[in-house]
């Protein structure tokens, strides 16, 4: 049996001769993690046949350049690691030097050389880095948050890279991932003030929060998240902000970021708010965020009113329908052993209702089940149905979540009670 480096080196060899689909032709390596010096020279081969003959290697909707470089990744032994440095990097540079001179290049491809680049924290790619985010390269692709996340943590270049970039601030997603990156390292005092807290960034700041933005909201809540790390001055100016925004989640972040800081007229707030039981739990969920959990009023986690108050913010953040009912009831308590989490516990049943139909399906009212994973299966239960099909439903659709393999062929009430009636007797 040949040794799988070899084998690994024979597969691209013949890939770089005969060109063709990669992916498929490494299928057996895609766990693969390189271990030998045959195997990194063999994979820089590959790319800079790629770099001088793409077009005759691999179709245009297929992505070599981002399967070779990823072999890079997760290499722990030191000599290979230098070898990836000496040999690799370099060969990976090619291609954002020609992405960025305005070559053709496919932005996902590149992002995913670029994370390779970053992790080895080379002095050169801190450059390399610096320009593909300002040219901009992809600016609202994600990966600029994985990225830019190995700055975080004593990185050699830290200082010099925010420097610099707080100075011509990168458009797009990107420049959230940056404001991310800032926030982490003031918050562990790697870099002070915080970068953002010069006119530049407080520009930045304050169009993120601008009534007229048509941003997504994760930017306004981001700016009200760094507010908390600026100077006091530009912290009440970004949170006078927030006061004013549009969208209320947004003030109530200020509200939290106050009552973080020791404002107690906001901490009275959010006490208060913990009795809402349609903003309950989002609150809860802050108080405990900022160290304050034991100020929850114990009326908010009582069996009758917790239940509810999950179902409350599951509808309006997590589910299909975005929005709180205006009515909750809770049906019906049962002790299980509930398979999913192999395990007895307490399920709720809660009741929701709208007085007007919301959601693309119209809804009107549903059964949310509570106690494991909160969750209604908006659609295929209703309030008519009896509180055991809505559990049966509940408990495949649960174990099918987790790949189970308990989890029946097809979902169906009767298929859900047979299983939970196997370990309740009673049920």
């Amino acid at each position: 049996m040949i040794e799988i480096p070899v084998s690994f080196c024979r597969t691209l060899e013949q890939w770089t001769l005969e060109g063709g689909n990669l992916e498929q032709q490494l299928a057996e390596f895609r766990q693969h993690t390189i271990s030998t010096e045959s195997e990194v020279h063999s994979i820089c081969h590959s790319l800079d046949a790629l770099h001088n003959h793409a077009e005759l290697l691999s179709a245009l909707d297929q992505h070599p350049l981002p399967l070779l470089a990823d072999f890079f990744r997760g290499v722990v032994d030191p000599a290979l690691q230098e070898t990836i440095i000496d040999e690799g990097l370099p060969v990976l540079r090619w291609f954002v030097a020609d992405a960025l001179a305005g070559k053709p290049h496919q932005d996902h491809d590149l992002m995913s050389v670029l994370e390779v680049l970053a992790q080895y924290r080379q002095k050169e790619d801190v450059s390399w880095i610096y320009k593909a985010i300002l040219h901009p390269i992809a600016p609202n692709d994600p990966q600029w948050f994985a990225i830019l996340a190995t700055y975080r943590d004593s990185h050699p270049y830290l200082k010099p890279f925010i420097q610099a970039l707080a100075k011509h601030l990168p458009p797009g997603r990107a420049c959230l991932a940056f404001l991310k990156l800032c926030d982490h390292v003031a918050e562990t005092k790697q870099y002070l003030p915080h970068a953002f807290n010069g006119p530049l960034g407080l520009e930045k700041l304050k169009s993120y929060l601008h009534p007229q933005s048509n941003r997504p909201q994760e930017f306004a809540r981001a700016a009200v998240r760094t507010a908390a790390l600026l100077d006091e001055s530009n912290r009440e100016m970004i949170l006078a902000l927030a006061d004013q925004h549009p969208e209320p989640s947004v003030a109530f972040l200020a509200s939290v970021t106050r009552a973080s800081l020791g404002d107690e007229h906001e901490v009275a707030s959010l006490v208060d708010r913990c009795r809402d039981v349609r903003r309950s739990y989002e609150t809860q969920l802050k108080l405990k965020e900022i160290g304050m959990d034991s100020l929850i009023p114990e009326e908010a986690l009582r069996a009758d009113f917790l239940p509810l108050a999950q179902t409350s913010h599951w509808l309006e953040f997590q589910s299909e329908l975005n929005q709180a009912p205006d009515r909750m009831e809770l049906v019906d308590t049962r002790d299980l052993f509930w398979l999913p989490r192999h395990q007895q516990c307490r399920l709720y049943l809660v009741k929701y209702e709208y007085d007007q139909p919301v959601g693309e399906k119209g809804i009107k009212n549903g059964v949310a089940v509570v106690g494991s994973v909160t969750h209604s299966l908006i659609g295929e239960t209703n309030v008519a149905m009896d509180s055991a099909d809505i559990l049966g439903l509940h408990c495949c659709w649960e174990l099918e979540a987790l790949h189970d393999p308990l989890a029946p062929r097809n979902r169906t009430a009767k298929m859900g009670r047979n299983l939970l009636r196997k370990h309740n007797p009673n049920f």
